[in-house]
């Protein structure tokens, strides 16, 4: 039998959860209008290349390492802007 304290520590544990999951979800819109901003302002070549350079800047690495890390993330933010539904699909069939 669960216990009044059981419910209690599960509910507290969603509401933690979905809490931190949205705080996230925000940090990442607010991301995501910067990048499309400079996208729309600047253009896919530059925004390319200067996300390279933050990267390599950030991460102590390669040009070329930054620019092959760059271009995978620009990609999946395009995705995003294009509101492909990539996870969503993934969470569908994970719960499934």
């Amino acid at each position: 039998m669960i216990s009044f304290n059981d419910i209690v520590s599960r509910l507290s544990a969603d509401i933690f959860d979905t809490a931190t999951a949205t705080r996230a979800g925000l940090n990442g819109a607010q991301d995501l209008y910067h990048f499309q901003m400079s996208i729309r302002e600047h253009g896919e070549i530059k925004v390319v290349n200067e996300t390279a350079l933050v990267l390599q800047e950030r991460y102590r690495c390669s040009y070329a390492e930054a620019a092959s890390m760059a271009s995978h993330r620009v990609q999946a933010m395009l995705e995003l802007s294009e509101g492909q539904d990539t996870f969503q699909t993934v969470r569908s069939r994970l719960n499934k």
